[in-house]
């Protein structure tokens, strides 16, 4: 008993009782004092279990902070692209994927020790521009650039490199995320692909150069064959003893008109034929379709025919290549009269049409009367090689379709309600201070 009224006095005097040890305990202080260590108790082991749920939680936090870090290493170690972290506050590069020693050709190590080591590596051709846009990115956080490196080896890679801003609560910019991708095989992929439409335009150019020519033939014979009636009279005239040359004027000046004449003809197929870089322009649409349908107007009638031209007038002038655009006027053209020559239906129509298409660009439509085509014809239109002629190439629409798209339009096909196809292209609206129109 005297154990017990012990360990009472300690946890009286921890409670903040203090009892007289001489005097008997009343009953009553006893069980509060009991109840409050009972309290005291369920309070203290609350708190150890509280205590045990937040050193368990951390541990959690700590395990998948482990297992996040580890998953984060294993990407950026294997990722084709170099990631990049780069601290603004500390001004130099933080963490560089080991993919970088692969494209650079230099060790890691040395780039986190010399932040700006890369910029050592990029072609000198592009460097101020790289250099500008570095700079530019410690204010704005945002990086977005290609260029050209040399590595230790004397290689030239492309590296496409962009990044992306991290920021604070407050919003600031406290770090920069990136990654550097080597795309040499893309530019290389590009430039041969650029190589082979130039070529490919120059050979399409050489096709139609040789179909026209029966077309440019019967051109060319009706000044050549002006100029020999004009010289004849004029040998005629001269064979008398007694002429005035004042009346061999007319003549003489009727064989220099008619010589210009078949020079521009032929001027025109050369320019067709040869090769020459695209010069955009401001060319007039509505002339552009009346010059190239005077050459074909034999090849229209031949093939029974019926021209109709809805022209817009006025029309805002065009910016294009003036060679290249008769190019694809003449395909779709072309296209249309053979499209309506395979079937026995009548009317043969062919209707060319010009419009604005709203604010920036204008429409040029060649619809058709033919047989038309099938859904999925009309989806392979524009591939290269497909065609639904026996002795067709499959190469004029595509050819159309590169040459439009490069001078910044579009190029597509519909089907018409009633037969036949129409297709369409815009080009972009030539506009110094304002819209320019032509007829």
């Amino acid at each position: 008993m005297s154990r017990f009224r012990f360990v009472l006095a300690r946890i009286a005097d921890i409670a903040g009782v203090a009892p007289n040890r001489d005097e008997a305990r009343p009953p009553l202080a006893s069980d509060e004092l009991e109840e409050r260590v009972q309290t005291r108790t369920a309070e203290l082991i609350a708190a150890n279990q509280a205590l045990e749920a937040q050193i368990a939680a951390r541990v959690q936090v700590e395990y998948a902070l482990r297992d996040s870090e580890e998953r984060f290493r294993q990407l950026a170690e294997h990722i084709r692209e170099v990631f990049w972290v780069y601290g603004v506050a500390e001004e130099r590069l933080l963490y560089v994927s080991p993919t970088y020693e692969e494209i650079w050709g230099h060790p890691v190590q040395s780039l986190l020790d010399r932040s700006l080591e890369w910029m050592e590596a990029v072609h000198p051709d592009d460097r101020p521009r790289v250099r500008a846009a570095h700079f530019e990115k410690l204010e704005s956080g945002a990086f977005d650039q290609e260029y050209r490196i040399i590595r230790p080896d004397g290689a030239v890679r492309w590296i496409w490199d962009r990044g992306f801003p991290i920021r604070d609560l407050s919003g600031h910019v406290y770090r920069i995320a990136g990654l550097a991708e080597d795309i040499t095989a893309r530019k290389l992929a590009e430039d041969q692909l650029r190589r082979q439409q130039v070529e490919l335009a120059k050979t399409s150019r050489l096709s139609l150069a040789v179909e026209m020519a029966s077309t440019l033939a019967h051109e060319i014979n009706q000044p050549l064959a002006a100029i020999v009636a004009y010289a004849q009279a004029c040998l005629g005239l001269l064979h008398k003893d007694q002429i005035d040359p004042r009346a061999l004027t007319g003549a003489l000046e009727e064989i220099v008109n008619q010589g210009l004449r078949a020079g521009g003809i032929i001027r025109h197929l050369r320019d067709l034929v040869r090769r020459h870089p695209a010069v955009q322009t401001a060319i007039s649409l509505n002339a552009l379709i009346h010059a190239v349908i005077h050459y074909m107007q034999l090849e229209l009638r031949q093939a029974g025919v019926a021209l109709r031209l809805e022209l817009a007038d006025p029309l805002p002038m065009v910016l294009a290549d003036d060679i290249q655009v008769q190019l694809v006027v003449l395909y779709l053209v072309r296209n249309a009269i053979e499209a309506m020559s395979e079937t026995d239906e009548e009317p043969r129509e062919l209707t060319l049409r010009t419009t604005v298409d709203g604010s920036s660009t204008v429409l040029t439509t060649v619809r058709d009367t033919g047989r038309g085509l099938g859904e999925e014809a009309t989806v392979r239109l524009f591939q290269p090689f497909f065609t639904t002629k026996p002795d067709g190439m499959g190469m004029s629409l595509s050819v159309s379709r590169s040459i439009i798209e490069s001078q910044g339009g579009r190029l597509w096909a519909t089907a018409n309600p009633d037969r036949g196809l129409s297709f369409h292209f815009t080009l972009p609206i030539h506009s110094v201070q304002g819209a320019s129109f032509a007829p």
